[in-house]
């Protein structure tokens, strides 16, 4: 995996805090947003519903069948709702290849991909290159290792994470052999009980920026928290691929707190602690 070599100044350090503590403040409006999300009839208005409540740095919903992004539009806004302080952590949010060329145009240091993030005050154009040169390489990376399904996260410390998605028509070949996929797995287990949705596959990638901005599952707590669960009680009780990993635990049951009518128990006690946690 690609290395970022890349040091911040103690302000520029300062200004990253003060982005990554960001906070969506429309909670008491998400009816009237949500309305909106369904009143209007193209990807460029619901561009525009995200750029007005500043959903995220940028959005890029070219390409995008209006139908899944308007469902993008309403995963955002329920966990944003939920988790306000994801704020600082969703940068940019769009189709993979479009991701891959704005950082693209980044590392060919073009300061107008820079400001469209917000991060003119912390990238100089050498830096600007530095990154997006090595965002470039990390996207190929899990482009390879075929990382990406109906939806990936792509942490790249707060300054320009990716929520990406790779199928954006309802219609296309990998979209419905995804989903039919995701159905298959959570009938059998391998994902959590109401996750076999579009939704609940960005849920889940959800999880993994919350569980990272609380650093949850990397620190001492949530490690000794997370070992009262034993592997056979997270295969039966989440899921098994919750059994993967301390941090595909916790993004497991935060897709199934959100997409579960009845979340279970586990579910359910990880979401409540994470919860507190931001």
């Amino acid at each position: 995996m690609a290395k970022l070599e890349m040091e911040l100044t103690d302000e520029q350090g300062e200004l990253l805090e003060a982005r990554l503590n960001r906070s969506f403040d429309k909670g008491n409006e998400a009816s009237l947003i949500c309305r909106k999300i369904e009143e209007v009839a193209t990807t460029a208005e619901l561009e525009n519903i995200a750029r007005e409540y500043r959903f995220c740095d940028k959005i890029d919903l070219f390409g995008f069948d209006v139908y899944i992004a308007r469902r993008v539009l309403r995963v955002l806004l329920n966990a944003l709702v939920r988790f306000p302080k994801l704020r600082g952590r969703l940068n940019y949010v769009g189709s993979y290849q479009n991701y891959e060329a704005f950082l693209s145009k980044m590392g060919e240091g073009d300061m107008g991909f820079v400001r469209e993030v917000g991060l003119q005050n912390i990238f100089d154009e050498n830096m600007a290159r530095t990154f997006g040169r090595f965002g470039v390489e990390l996207c190929k990376e899990l482009w390879a290792d075929d990382m990406m399904s109906l939806s990936a996260y792509v942490s790249m410390g707060g300054l320009c994470n990716g929520l990406l998605f790779d199928s954006v028509g309802r219609q296309d070949f990998a979209y419905l052999n995804a989903l039919s996929a995701i159905r298959k797995n959570e009938q059998i287990g391998f994902h959590p009980k109401g996750c076999d949705s579009f939704e609940s596959v960005v849920y889940h990638e959800i999880g993994h920026m919350v569980d990272e901005m609380c650093f949850f599952s990397f620190s001492e707590e949530g490690t000794a928290f997370l070992a009262q669960y034993s592997s056979e009680e997270i295969a039966q009780g989440l899921s098994r691929y919750a059994t993967a990993s301390p941090q595909e635990c916790v993004a497991e049951a935060i897709a199934e707190v959100f997409s579960s009518p009845s979340p279970r128990k586990i579910a359910t006690e990880i979401y409540e602690k994470v919860q507190n946690c931001t």
